[in-house]
């Protein structure tokens, strides 16, 4: 059976039933369809008749399944029961290789293609015009029915590339897949707010989807969801992440999401605020190079701090932070092809703003 004819069925299965499954496929497409339409899709003109050809009907939709399935997953296994544990991590091992990530590329493909329907649209219909390209990106926990791998017995889950998802702060894991969300995200600006003023509407879509296994490769699925959405040429504002991606390392999220062109607004662990370094003199406060003379009252204003307390001393800290500004170094030249940018002395050039005794 083609895969059209078996697309057409499930997507007429999920109309009519709620549930795209085969069964209410197969049912669908030799019972219930008018003539001009089994021709259309190469069903044959009678329904089966014998429990034989029903049997055989379906196999053939199951045999057209399969060959769509095969496409997407690397390493075909039954996945009606357990496997040894050796047995399963040979297959999980698959999707590591060169041409299981190609399978899993296709598969995040599909997904985010499906995803970005909706958006286009919006965009076509000038949804969007008031959106300045701020996202938020995270991942959220997808539970699946099949219980863990068994120490036990020695055999795998059912679903042998699943893992423990642990949401911040919980000490109570999922098993399953995590699915990296991307959404519009909705801002107001300072001077706005000030005024009174609405934020501008716009609608917050989903911009992009990514399932995989939990704790794997939490920066780079965030970064293509990121690529697919710039085919788009959408504007590129601020991307907030939480502690997942600021955990990651620069050249698997960081990195590549500046090179896109956007800038980032990621948390911070208590004990990673304040003072995090320096990079050649220079004094990296809270994600920000600065000048190595800022006072140190202004530099250590958030160290220590959890969320809660910095959201309870936030009318407080808003003046200080503000006095940390004067001291950030200014950029002094965009990025280049490899995403690096220039900066300078924040005292630097006709009008200074910091008095430096250097």
């Amino acid at each position: 059976m083609r895969p059209r004819t078996v697309l057409a069925g499930l997507m007429l299965a999920a109309y009519y039933t709620g549930r795209a499954t085969v069964s209410d496929a197969w049912r669908i497409l030799h019972f219930r369809l008018r003539p001009a339409a089994r021709a259309w899709l190469g069903i044959p003109e009678m329904p089966p008749s014998t429990a034989r050809a029903c049997i055989a009907a379906s196999r053939r939709l199951y045999r057209g399944l399969d060959r769509i399935t095969t496409m997407l997953d690397p390493a075909r296994c039954d996945r009606r029961r357990r496997l040894d544990q050796a047995e399963a991590d040979i297959h999980s091992a698959v999707w590591d290789e060169t041409a299981g990530r190609a399978a899993a590329n296709r598969l995040q493909r599909l997904a985010n293609d499906l995803v970005l329907v909706p958006v286009r649209l919006a965009q076509q219909r000038g949804y969007l015009r008031h959106w300045d390209g701020d996202v938020g990106v995270d991942a959220t926990s997808v539970p699946v029915l099949a219980k863990p791998d068994s120490d036990r017995s020695g055999t795998a889950s059912v679903e042998i590339t699943a893992g423990w998802h642990f949401s911040g702060g919980s000490e109570t894991g999922t098993f399953g897949y995590s699915a990296n969300l991307l959404v519009a995200a909705h801002s107001r600006t300072g001077e706005g707010a000030a005024k009174g003023r609405r934020a501008p509407s716009y609608p917050q879509l989903c911009l992009g989807l990514s399932l995989d296994t939990p704790t794997v490769r939490t920066g780079e699925n965030a970064v293509t969801m990121l690529k697919h959405l710039a085919e788009l040429r959408l504007p590129t504002g601020t991307c907030a992440a939480d502690r997942a991606y600021t955990g990651c390392s620069p050249e698997n999220f960081q990195i590549p999401v500046r090179r896109l062109g956007y800038r980032l607004a990621l948390d911070y662990k208590a004990a990673d605020r304040g003072i995090q370094g320096s990079w050649q003199g220079a004094v990296l406060i809270d994600g920000s190079l600065a000048c190595p003379h800022i006072p140190n009252a202004l530099a250590q204003a958030t160290h220590g701090m959890d969320d809660k307390t910095f959201r309870r001393r936030l009318d407080d800290l808003k003046p200080v932070v503000a006095e940390r500004l004067p001291y950030f170094l200014k950029l002094k030249q965009n990025a280049d092809a490899r995403g690096t940018v220039r900066l300078q002395c924040p005292a630097a050039g006709p009008s200074p703003s910091v008095n430096c005794p250097r």
